[in-house]
Formats: C-alpha cells, sequence, structure tokens
C-alpha cells in the first residue's frame, strides 16, 4: 500500500547539523504514514552522503536519490517527485524544522477541503 504522503527534500551542502535537525524533525512527525525522499544533489558532499546512508539504512521510509552532478533545486525536487508515491507531496528544505503535528494538521485539512489543491505557509 502507498504511503499517503511523500516528503521531498533535496541536501546540498547544508551543515551536517541542520541535515540532522531536519531529518529527524520529518521522522519524528505525528503522522507516520509517508514516504521521505531525500535527493542528494551534491555528489561530493561526502559527509551528507554519510549522514543520508545512515538515516536511509535505521528507517525504511527514507528512499535516497544521489544525483550524479549537481543539477540544481528544481530539478531534484522534480526527480522526487517522479518517484513519489503518496497521495500528497510534502515540500522540505533541508535546513528547516518541521513542527511535530505538521504532516498530521495538513493531511487533515487536505482530505477535508477537497477544494484545495495547494497548501502551504509563510512560517
Amino acid at each position: 500500500m502507498s504511503p499517503y504522503v511523500s516528503v521531498i527534500m533535496s541536501a546540498y551542502n547544508e551543515p551536517e547539523e541542520y541535515l540532522r535537525k531536519s531529518i529527524e524533525s520529518v521522522l519524528n512527525q505525528t503522522h507516520t504514514d509517508f514516504e521521505f525522499i531525500i535527493i542528494l544533489d551534491n555528489p561530493d558532499n561526502k559527509k551528507a552522503k554519510e549522514v543520508l546512508k545512515e538515516y536511509e539504512n535505521n528507517d525504511n521510509r527514507i528512499i535516497l536519490l544521489e544525483n550524479e552532478k549537481n543539477i540544481g533545486l528544481a530539478p531534484s525536487l522534480n526527480r522526487g517527485v517522479k518517484v513519489a508515491r503518496g497521495k500528497y507531496i510534502a515540500r522540505m528544505d533541508a535546513d528547516d524544522i518541521a513542527l511535530p503535528k505538521r504532516l498530521e494538521k495538513q493531511f487533515k485539512y487536505m482530505e477535508n477541503n477537497k477544494d484545495i489543491d495547494l497548501l502551504f505557509s509563510w512560517v
């Protein structure tokens, strides 16, 4: 069965601390029915690759994609969208932190408001 939400994040040169906090904020969501697609857009960033592999090995919701070369944020995210299986796509930056109920609240809102196609905030 496919997950309801596909979280898509591209990583490039974020500090390890930011990257870890960002990933953990997604993995610790109250809504757990999601896949987490992370695209490494800097194949030369060995530390980021090591961190991402660590998380991939410890959580089966993570799908790690590695670009052969830097292609930029939008093409990387589009690559993630192409493999996404979720009913909904949630965008995440590799240096941001999602509050624990983010996916739960957004999923419920989308399910209860079928006329909505796009949901975002400025927070």
